[in-house]
């Protein structure tokens, strides 16, 4: 195994490393891709989920609400085309949109098979349809960054080592696995309850919250947990210098302008946490859009400040996943 002070053994000189662009499997137009993306996506998901649901996903028929309203229709297909848009621009890969969407669409699925008796089986089936409606038309669209390779060439990546660690892998899943579990064990305990009793009408069994255990719960999230590091931690820790790095450390205190020294302040980051800033917001925001929307639309009976309530639980419990990945990567020495 990798220890932290090997980490702090090798670094290697910053210097200014052009990012990292996805280069597209597709021989199709650039104008084209996008487009032919989301509407691949969209029928493969619609496809899957007719094929799935005489498998056993009959049982969401007792709490999903009927969509009659056009907006409703609409919010649905605009952010998943946003979701996806957020991938696309953002360079993503077709395995960094399958743990985001992993991630952002497991709230909701948990909610029903903790409180509407949906049961398991649904809740992995549901993922399942979802990650893939994601990954495979991104991975025919763009190859796989070099980040999520098991061999990246020498100079592709920074920490390239540290990267295929297995131990360092297996650890940061179960932490960020217990981060959630932490979190959604001690709303639980305190708020949940009587928040989804308020909020939440036609709720079948609390007994998911009153009965449950933190290693339980841990262990319910080890999936999320590879998830986050494989969207959070992978990306972060491989990320090379680039010229910012470089304008960073050649910043002069005493010579600065007021502008520049703003600026610093605000966004002084080296490559590597600035990754898991924009990874970790993107993170939050798809979590909070995809959770309440979804939520608040398809489930009956669930007011406005139910589905935000939800929503921002889950958000608060990404935020924590990216700060202590983040404080694991903080080790001064390893290549930023």
């Amino acid at each position: 195994m990798v220890k932290r002070k090997q980490m702090a053994a090798t670094s290697p000189q910053a210097v200014p490393v052009p990012p990292l662009r996805q280069p597209s499997n597709s021989k199709l137009p650039g104008l084209l891709r996008f487009p032919i993306l989301v509407l691949s996506s969209m029928i493969a998901s619609s496809a899957m989920y007719s094929l799935v649901s005489q498998l056993g996903t009959g049982d969401l028929a007792g709490v999903n609400k009927r969509r009659d309203e056009w907006w409703e229709i609409a919010a649905v297909l605009g952010w998943k085309a946003t979701e996806l848009g957020l991938g696309w621009w953002g360079e993503y890969d077709g395995w960094d949109l399958a743990s985001l969407t992993m991630l952002s669409h497991m709230p909701y699925l948990y909610l029903l098979t903790t409180f509407y008796a949906v049961r398991p089986t649904t809740l992995w089936i549901g993922l399942l349809v979802d990650v893939l409606s994601t990954y495979l038309p991104f991975s025919l669209l763009r190859d796989s960054s070099p980040i999520h390779r098991s061999e990246p060439s020498k100079g592709e990546v920074a920490n390239r080592s540290i990267l295929n660690d297995l131990n360092i892998m297996i650890y940061t899943s179960f932490l960020a696995a217990a981060v959630y579990g932490v979190v959604i064990y001690g709303s639980f305990r305190t708020w949940l309850p009587g928040f989804l009793i308020v909020h939440f009408e036609g709720l079948k069994d609390l007994s998911g919250a009153y009965e449950a255990a933190l290693p339980g719960v841990t262990v319910g999230f080890l999936v999320s947990g590879y998830a986050a590091q494989s969207f959070l931690f992978r990306p972060a820790l491989g990320a090379k210098p680039d010229a910012h790095d470089m304008q960073m450390a050649e910043f002069d205190a005493e010579t600065a302008t007021l502008g520049q020294t703003v600026w610093y302040n605000i966004w002084g980051y080296s490559k590597r946490s600035r990754t898991l800033i924009k990874r970790t917001a993107i993170l939050v925001l798809v979590s909070v859009m995809q959770t309440g929307l979804r939520t608040y639309i398809t489930i009956e009976g669930v007011e406005p400040v139910g589905a935000a309530g939800w929503a921002a639980m889950w958000a608060a419990a990404a935020t924590l996943v990216g700060t202590v990945l983040w404080w694991v990567g903080d080790v001064e020495g390893v290549s930023n």
